[in-house]
């Protein structure tokens, strides 16, 4: 009681420090929550979500403009490095593999909105009460505030109006959030069932598939076929084909770097790059394994792992850099964001690209200079297109969309528009001289936070008033029909994918957690199937799950 007495003289009820310091007490006590591991599970982050509601609950609420500021600008910071982050793969994730688990992970998340809308009428529910059903039952807090924003601007002038719409949505976010977090783990432990799944089976039947993408290897090869004599290698069209790199070439006991003009001799050794089953069909038609390790002949040939942070080389090709006729260098792979790239000509390099370069000693200096290599360079975040990317995607959230039979259309918000403005930028890399990338850890430190102090302007928003909506203000038929909606759309399309298209069940339990973005539902794929393959699915399709849901908050808010 004294403590109180003391905290209320020196933050008096109302002010903007009481604000601040309960809003960090709920993060505090909310990560705290989270960081306990309950059979290999965790809420992370959104266990700050519960630590609000409970603050909330005992009154301690802030004033409400405080609260609406902090939660508009978390959301701003949360969506926007979480565009920062996809953006690089996303155009990659919507190819081959990708494209059919996007589709089926679109099916999901609109089947879930037509039952959203059925429940709405079922339980005459209203606009905000829908969107936040739909969100909690996803977990996409960017869903629920682009749903609450698309209510308040349907609401307009009527300020009552907007305030108590919004509380219902949060309310309704809040009591269906706990059972979706945990749906999609218990989908994934129903559809082992189902199917009787052996993981040793399935583990080596996805390892055997012809049809995955090979990580890049290499192999020594002694040419044996004359037709490799007749051509140089830039007229290899197998090698240019099969994006196979030539990085070292023994003749009469010299090791060198391959050019495009080197013309090979029977006889010959070299070191070829590229996918394994590509490089074995390569040996078969030229040549032979070597029993020469090249990499052990090399004296005066070095391999090199460099970081792209040269500014004025940003945006160039590797033809145009032309490394290899200038210093002798071969570059041998490319990695961003995570992702090998094929180092073809015609790949420009971005910010912050991992690069493998092969060559002489003094060539590989000369690129280290020409691309810079600066660690410091690479750590150190970049203000400007930070600010002035949420600028743009404050105005692109800000426009206007007609769309025919939905009242009012539809604007991005403050959800999708800085993320979609991310996403470009980060693919783009570079416009004129702003970079247009963030390190790792800082984007992991914002998104963290702005979704912390999300969660928790969420929470503390329902006040006093949780538990008595939850149990007497038909809190517990929210609770049912979101469970309702977590579990069967993910499970339908689960079982017609697995019927149909006999999508393998470790890559099915990562599409599932992705499709729901998922992060506790991806641990357990992960610890079932002891394997890395459901990280792929789940990288495959969670930057369009992220997005899609937040139109259909919009689109839910706009339905009445």
């Amino acid at each position: 009681m004294l403590v109180m007495q003391i905290l209320e003289r020196l933050w008096p009820p109302g002010s903007v420090a009481a604000g601040l310091a309960v809003l960090s007490l709920a993060v505090t006590l909310g990560l705290l929550l989270g960081a306990i591991r309950i059979r290999g599970l965790k809420l992370g982050v959104s266990g700050v979500l519960f630590s609000s509601l409970l603050l909330g609950q005992l009154g301690q609420t802030p004033k409400p403009e405080v609260l609406s500021f902090l939660r508009d600008f978390s959301l701003i910071l949360f969506v926007y490095t979480i565009g920062l982050q996809v953006g690089p793969g996303f155009v990659d994730s919507l190819k081959a593999e990708g494209l059919r688990l996007n589709l089926l992970s679109i099916a999901v998340l609109l089947l879930g909105a037509a039952m959203t809308t059925a429940a709405a009428m079922f339980v005459n529910v209203d606009r905000g009460g829908a969107t936040g059903l739909y969100s909690g039952a996803f977990t996409t807090t960017a869903g629920l505030a682009a749903g609450q924003e698309a209510v308040r601007n349907l609401l307009q002038p009527d300020a009552d109006a907007q305030a108590a719409a919004a509380r219902r949505a949060g309310l309704a976010y809040a009591v269906t959030y706990p059972f979706g977090m945990i749906g999609p783990v218990l989908a994934i432990a129903l559809l082992r069932r189902l199917f009787g799944v052996n993981i040793d089976k399935e583990r080596a039947v996805l390892h055997a598939a012809k049809n995955r993408r090979a990580p890049p290897d290499f192999l020594d090869i002694e040419i044996t076929n004359p037709e490799m004599a007749a051509v140089a290698v830039k007229d290899c069209v197998f090698a240019r084909q099969c994006h196979i790199i030539f990085s070292r070439h023994l003749r009469n006991g010299t090791v060198s770097v391959p050019t495009a003009e080197t013309r090979f001799a029977v006889g010959d050794i070299v070191r070829t790059i590229g996918s394994k089953p590509l490089l074995d069909e390569f040996c078969r038609r030229y040549g032979r394994p070597s029993k020469i390790d090249l990499a052990a002949a090399s004296s005066a040939i070095g391999r090199v792992d460099l970081i792209v942070t040269h500014t004025e080389i940003l945006g160039q090709t590797l033809r145009e850099l032309d490394l290899n006729k200038r210093h002798g260098v071969t570059i041998t792979r490319v990695t961003r964001s995570g992702v090998d790239l094929a180092p073809t000509a015609r790949l420009s390099l971005h910010f912050g690209d991992a690069v493998t370069a092969v060559g002489p000693v003094e060539g590989l200096k000369a690129v280290e200079i020409d691309l810079g290599n600066s660690m410091e360079a690479l750590n150190r975040p970049h203000l400007i297109p930070i600010f002035v990317g949420i600028v743009l995607g404050i105005l692109v959230g800000s426009i206007p969309v007609a769309v025919p039979g939905l009242q009012g259309g539809i604007r991005l918000g403050l959800a999708a528009g800085p993320m979609l403005v991310a996403i470009v930028l980060a693919r783009a890399g570079k416009i004129g001289n702003m970079i247009c990338y963030m390190p790792p850890a800082a984007n992991q430190l914002f998104r963290d936070f702005g979704l912390a102090v999300f969660l928790a302007c969420v929470g503390l928003q329902q006040g006093g008033s949780f538990l008595q909506n939850l149990f007497s203000g038909g809190g517990l038929t929210l609770v049912c029909w979101g469970a309702a909606i977590t579990m069967i759309p993910v499970l339908l399309v689960a079982v017609a994918a697995r019927w149909a298209i006999k999508l393998n069940f470790i890559t099915l339990s990562g599409w599932v957690a992705g499709a729901m973005t998922s992060t506790p539902a991806l641990l357990f794929a992960g610890e079932l199937t002891q394997s890395d393959e459901p990280a792929m699915a789940y990288a495959a399709v969670a930057p369009l799950a992220l997005i899609i849901p937040v139109f259909c908050c919009q689109a839910l808010a706009a339905i009445k």
